[in-house]
C-alpha cells in the first residue's frame, strides 16, 4: 500500500487536532459547589510541622492558640498522607505535640464509620505526608465533602504541610509524587486560591536542576486564571469567616511569595507575616 503526502498530512493534522482535544480535556475541571461559610470558621493552613532546628510542632503555640482560643479540644486527627509507617505511630507523634498543648488527638482511623466520626468531630486535623495518598484515601473513606461541610460551619481545622495543601480548591501545587491516583484533583476549597507548601527559593548550588519557581511558573502558564502563594517553613495562613486571613508564623520567618500571572512567565510580590487581606484578592490583578 503507497501512502501519498496528502495521507500523511491529513493524519499529522488529526494528531494536532486530538492533541488539542486532549489538552483542552485535561485543563476541564469540576468547580466546588457553592457552600454556606460560619463567620465563626477557622482555618490553619500550615506549612510544615517544623520550623528550622525545632521538634515536631513545637513552634506552633502561638498558631495553635490562634485556632482553638482557651477551650481544649478533642481533635479527629486525619493520618492518611503516612505512607512510610503506621497510622498508630503517627497518632502517637501527634498526640505527643498536641499534649504540650492541651489537647487530645484521636485518630480516625479508630472508628469503624470514619464518616460518622467526622459528622461527631469538635475539631479536625489534616496531618503531612504524601498529598497523593491523603486525597485518595480521604476520597475512599468519602469524607471529603463531610469535612469541608463541617469546617465551613465552623469547627476548627488545621493541616500542615499535605494537610495544609488540602485546604485548597485542588491538590494540584502539591511538591509530592503522584503514588496514588484519587478520583478528584478536587479538595477541601477553604480558599480559593492554590499554595505551594515548604517553599524554598532557587536550586541546590552546583546543579542545573529545576527549581520550585520553574514548576510554579509551568501551573500559572497552564492555568492562565489562577495564582499561587508559596508558605516557606514554618508560615501559615490563619483563615476566619469567609474571607479574611492574615499571615502569621514564627517572628523571623519569611515574606511569603505571592506568584503572580504576566504576559510572559509570572512575577513575583512578598507577603510580609503580619499581613491581613481579603482572600478574594489572591487573583490575577489583585492588590492586597
Amino acid at each position: 500500500m503507497t501512502v501519498s503526502r496528502r495521507d500523511i498530512l491529513s493524519a499529522t493534522l488529526l494528531g494536532a487536532a486530538a492533541m488539542v482535544s486532549t489538552v483542552a480535556q485535561a485543563k476541564q475541571k469540576t468547580p466546588l459547589k457553592p457552600m454556606k461559610v460560619s463567620p465563626k470558621r477557622r482555618v490553619l493552613i500550615q506549612s510544615s510541622s517544623r520550623y528550622h532546628n525545632s521538634g515536631y510542632l513545637d513552634f506552633a503555640g502561638d498558631q495553635y492558640e490562634r485556632l482553638f482560643g482557651k477551650e481544649k479540644y478533642e481533635i479527629l486527627f486525619i493520618p492518611y498522607a503516612k505512607v512510610a509507617g503506621t497510622y498508630d505511630d503517627y497518632e502517637k507523634q501527634v498526640q505527643d505535640a498536641f499534649k504540650a498543648y492541651g489537647h487530645k488527638i484521636v485518630g480516625i482511623h479508630r472508628f469503624k464509620d470514619p464518616q460518622k466520626a467526622v459528622r461527631e468531630a469538635k475539631a479536625i486535623a489534616v496531618g503531612g505526608g504524601n498529598t497523593w495518598a491523603l486525597v485518595t484515601r480521604m476520597y475512599e473513606a468519602g469524607i471529603i465533602d463531610l469535612i469541608r461541610e463541617r469546617v465551613n460551619a465552623g469547627i476548627p481545622y488545621c493541616g500542615w504541610s499535605a494537610g495544609g495543601n488540602v485546604a485548597c480548591p485542588t491538590l494540584r501545587t502539591t511538591n509530592d509524587m503522584p503514588i496514588a491516583e484519587p478520583p478528584s484533583f478536587n479538595t477541601f476549597g477553604f480558599i480559593p486560591f492554590q499554595t505551594n507548601p515548604h517553599f524554598i527559593s532557587g536550586g541546590t548550588q552546583g546543579l542545573n536542576n529545576e527549581t520550585r519557581e520553574d514548576r510554579l511558573e509551568e501551573f500559572l502558564w497552564y492555568n492562565k486564571d489562577e495564582e499561587v502563594i508559596g508558605l516557606p517553613e514554618g508560615t501559615a495562613l490563619f483563615v476566619t469567616g469567609e474571607y479574611d486571613c492574615e499571615v502569621i508564623g514564627p517572628k523571623d520567618s519569611e515574606a511569603l511569595y505571592w506568584f503572580r500571572q504576566a504576559p510572559k512567565g509570572m512575577k513575583l510580590e512578598r507577603i510580609p507575616l503580619g499581613t491581613k487581606f481579603d482572600v478574594r484578592k489572591i487573583v490575577p490583578g489583585g492588590k492586597l
